[in-house]
This record gives C-alpha cells, sequence and structure tokens, in this order.
C-alpha cells in the first residue's frame, strides 16, 4: 500500500502515517508514547483478522504476588516457614476466584472477565527451605472495567479468603492495556467494511479476547480498529 502510494500519488490522498511500535507483547511502551506524540484523524492497528475487522478486545493487567516465608535447611523444616507451602494454598483461593470471575456477568460480544496465573517461582536450591515464592497473574478485562479495580478487588478476596492465613504482597501493575470499545469507532468500521466488500465482496466485524495497540490508541481520542492478513491461531 505505501509503495503504491508514494509510486501513484493519488489526488485527493489523506496523509498516512506508518508506526512501527515496539514492546507490544510485553509492556505496550512503544504505544504509549507513540500517542504522545502522533495525532491522526483513525487508526488500524495491524494484526491477523482473517482480513475481517476486530473493534473490540479485552484488557490486561498484570501483576506479581509474594508468599512470604522464612528459610532454613532443609534437614530442619520444621525450624522455618515454606513460602510455595503457602503459595499452593493461596493458589486454591486464587482457582477459586477465577472460576467466580468466569461465572460472573459478562459482555455479549467478549464474554466474561478472567483470570490467569501464568508463572511460579520459589526457592533458592533444593536444601533450602524457601523464603519467597512469587507468581505473575494475567486479569483479562472488559469494556468498562477499571483497570486499577481489577487488582484492588483479587487482593480485598484474598485477605477474606480463610486458606490465606497469612500476609501477602501484591507489587504494583507491570502491564496495563486497556480493553478497545466499538465506541466511538463506528465510522471507521463502515468505510473499512466498504473497501473490503468492494475487494472480496462481504465482510464480518469481530470482537476477539487478545489485547492490541488500537486500545491504547483509542484511549488517546483515536478510532481503531484490528485489520489485517492471517489468523491469530498462529501468534506464539
Amino acid at each position: 500500500v505505501l509503495e503504491r502510494l508514494a509510486k501513484e500519488k493519488p489526488s485527493g490522498a489523506a496523509n498516512l502515517i506508518l508506526a512501527c511500535t515496539v514492546d507490544e507483547e510485553h509492556t505496550f511502551f512503544g504505544v504509549q508514547e507513540l500517542v504522545k506524540k502522533v495525532k491522526a484523524d483513525c487508526a488500524v492497528v495491524a494484526e491477523p483478522t482473517k482480513l475481517q475487522i476486530v473493534d473490540a478486545h479485552k484488557g490486561v493487567v498484570r501483576w506479581k504476588v509474594h508468599a512470604p516465608g522464612r528459610a532454613c535447611h532443609s534437614s530442619r523444616p520444621e525450624q522455618g516457614v515454606n513460602a510455595i507451602y503457602r503459595m499452593g494454598r493461596m493458589l486454591r483461593a486464587i482457582e477459586e476466584y477465577a472460576r467466580e470471575l468466569h461465572a460472573s456477568k459478562g459482555d455479549p460480544r467478549l464474554g466474561t472477565p478472567t483470570l490467569s496465573v501464568g508463572r511460579i517461582e520459589g526457592g533458592v536450591s533444593v536444601n533450602t527451605v524457601p523464603d519467597d515464592c512469587v507468581i505473575e497473574i494475567d486479569r483479562r478485562l472488559l469494556p468498562g472495567e477499571n483497570p486499577a479495580d481489577a487488582p484492588q478487588a483479587f487482593e480485598s478476596f484474598l485477605k477474606s479468603h480463610p486458606a490465606v492465613d497469612f500476609p501477602f504482597k501484591c507489587e504494583p501493575v507491570w502491564l496495563n492495556c486497556p480493553p478497545l470499545n466499538p465506541i466511538g469507532s463506528a465510522e471507521l468500521t463502515q468505510r473499512l467494511g466498504s473497501a473490503i466488500d468492494a475487494v472480496v465482496g462481504k465482510h464480518t466485524v469481530h470482537a476477539v479476547p487478545f489485547g492490541t495497540d488500537a486500545s491504547t490508541i483509542a484511549n488517546a481520542g483515536i478510532p481503531s480498529v484490528v485489520f489485517g492478513p492471517g489468523d491469530i491461531a498462529q501468534a506464539h
């Protein structure tokens, strides 16, 4: 597209900005810096959507949780407090919380909010009772949810759960990608849909559970959709 525009220079063509952002898979820092410096009438974020339009997706916040313990030699484990054992009890409570989220009222297109534990790490050696165990939480958000509320609700649940009878620490959120709301992108969706129809005859509009740069751009006041060739099933 860019090559054709440069060669053909069609009359009445709009200015087109190509933005290659970094860090989309980890902390979204690239797009966060982009929206501080670039203004545009609309944005199409390139992701594999089978050349169909995505106008809504879930957001995500991620943070770490520590279960503390007290180290000692593994030959006398009764002299310490095993942080991994504590985390094991906490994980049962978190699994319960995740089930409650999954059963809660959801969005008609995106389903329910979700929570998943994706990493766990603890201990320094097998002959030492571990004094710390840490997990990483992945919480998927629906449009209308405040990203700051998710960790607070999670922590309140654990503090009231009988299985979590020990102090624990939730680190600050290290990733924050807001949900993409379709409100505000209707004109862009219609115009892109007409272009797709002119080439392939028809199009569809979808909501997806994964996150993209589009939501950060939309939150900056630039109507945004997600669109591109390929299938997300081949991602990662």
